[in-house]
């Protein structure tokens, strides 16, 4: 059985199982109530992850009736799944392939400082990306981990670090567009 990422935020053995079962018995409940919104298994499937992964965070706080922990449970997916439709409807899907890439010439002093700069911004939009894109696209790209490595790393399939890879790449691409449309339209929401 693969180890839910959310496994990774808790220390606690007993909070462990008690997370492991929630997650058995409301797993499919929440797949249910994320598809409704985002009509999406791959991205359902993300919004559950991360409701499990905000809820690991405040379990030692919310151990109680187990009708208020699902229904706890279902709010916090829903938020999630609201936010992922928000920022998937809110920038285009593009193909990193789709975006030309045109080597500069010779490196000077200046363009170094600029591209110093351009390389802060891309971290930062990295960053602002859902944690567990974010975190696999960093291990990947800052730290060269392989596949293998951050699937090991996060207790997640190869397959699964694949995919987050792939939607990561997607939404850094579109908003990297986003902010090159704003800059080209004068800084109008473009």
């Amino acid at each position: 059985m693969i180890l839910p990422l959310f496994l990774a935020f808790v220390e606690d053995a007993e909070d462990r199982e008690l997370l492991i079962g929630y997650y058995s018995q409301h797993r499919f409940t929440l797949l249910n109530e994320a598809l409704k919104v985002l009509h999406d298994p791959g991205l359902a499937e993300d919004a559950v992850q991360e409701a499990f992964i905000r809820f690991a965070k405040v379990i030692k706080r919310v151990r109680s009736d187990p009708k208020q922990v699902r229904s706890f449970l279902v709010t916090i997916t829903k938020n999630v799944a609201k936010d992922l439709r928000g920022e998937r409807d809110a920038v285009p899907l593009v193909s990193l392939d789709s975006i030309p890439y045109d080597p500069p010439d010779p490196i000077d002093v200046e363009e170094l400082a600029v591209l110093r700069v351009e390389a802060d911004v891309a971290e930062q939009i990295v960053q602002s990306l859902p944690s567990i894109y974010s975190g696999v696209f960093m291990l990947r790209y800052k730290y060269d981990c392989s596949d293998r490595d951050i699937a090991t790393l996060l207790k997640i399939s190869e397959a699964t670090v694949r995919k987050r890879l792939q939607r990561s790449k997607t939404m850094v691409a579109n908003e990297v567009q986003r902010r090159e449309a704003k800059k080209k339209g004068g800084g109008s929401n473009a």
